[in-house]
C-alpha cells in the first residue's frame, strides 16, 4: 500500500521535470556553441587573402606575382605574369616607374657559350590575345635604372605600362630578395658588355648606360 504524501509526490515530479529541463537546455546550449564556432573563419584566412591579392588587374591584363627584385645599387628587375584576357594582340611599347629615372624593356640571349646577354627588346613585348607573358630572372623582364635610393624587401613601387594606341596600365610589384641569373647587357645589341646579376655587375650595366649617354650628349655638342 502506497503512504507517500500526495504533496511530496507533487513536489518529487516538479523537482525531475526542473532537472530535466536544465538538461536539456544546457545540451542545446552546447549544440549552438557548436554552431557557432562552424562559422569562425579558417586559421588560414590571412593566407588565402595574401595570395588573392597578389593577381592584379590593369587594362587587358591579368597580372599574377608582380615583384621587383630588391637592391641596394643603381639597378634592378621586376618581373611577373601577364595575360592578355582582351580578344586583340597587345604591345607594351615602353614602361615607367616611381622609383629611378630610366626604364626598358629587356630581353636576354642566350649565347653559344651558354652565357646569357640582355638587351633592349626591339619594338617591346607582345602579348597576343588570350595568351600569357612571363617575366622572369634570366629571361624577359623589366629593368628600372638610376635609382636614388634602396629598394627594401616588403617595399612597394607602381610600374606603369605604356600600350600601343596611347594607353597605359598600372600594377604595383613587391620588392623581395633574389639571387641568381647572370647576365651581361649590351646596350648597343653587339652582345657584348658587362655583367649583370648581383652587387659589382648592377653598378657595371648602370656605368654602361651613363657612359653611353655621355657620348651621346657628347656628339651632340660636336
Amino acid at each position: 500500500m502506497n503512504t507517500t504524501n500526495p504533496t511530496i509526490a507533487a513536489r518529487i515530479r516538479r523537482t525531475a521535470i526542473a532537472g530535466l529541463a536544465d538538461a536539456a537546455l544546457a545540451t542545446t546550449g552546447i549544440g549552438l556553441a557548436g554552431c557557432a564556432a562552424s562559422t569562425e573563419a579558417p586559421a588560414n584566412d590571412e593566407a588565402v587573402s595574401t595570395d588573392l591579392a597578389s593577381v592584379q588587374h590593369a587594362g587587358p591584363f591579368t597580372i599574377t606575382d608582380a615583384w621587383v627584385k630588391a637592391t641596394d645599387t643603381m639597378m634592378t628587375g621586376a618581373f611577373g605574369e601577364f595575360e592578355n584576357t582582351s580578344d586583340e594582340d597587345v604591345v607594351i611599347e615602353g614602361v615607367t616607374a616611381t622609383v629611378g629615372s630610366m626604364f626598358e624593356l629587356h630581353e636576354t640571349i642566350v649565347q653559344s657559350d651558354g652565357s646569357s646577354v640582355m638587351q633592349e627588346k626591339e619594338g617591346g613585348f607582345t602579348v597576343a590575345a588570350g595568351e600569357t607573358m612571363v617575366l622572369e630572372p634570366g629571361h624577359d623582364h623589366i629593368m628600372l635604372m638610376q635609382l636614388d635610393d634602396p629598394i627594401m624587401p616588403g617595399d612597394e613601387i607602381t610600374i606603369t605600362l605604356q600600350l600601343a594606341g596611347g594607353e597605359t596600365a598600372d600594377f604595383v610589384v613587391i620588392a623581395k630578395e633574389y639571387t641568381g641569373a647572370m647576365e651581361t647587357y649590351a646596350p648597343d645589341g653587339s652582345l657584348g658588355g658587362h655583367q649583370h646579376g648581383g652587387g659589382e655587375g648592377d653598378m657595371d650595366h648602370d656605368h654602361d648606360h651613363e657612359q653611353m649617354h655621355q657620348d651621346t650628349e657628347e656628339s651632340d655638342d660636336q
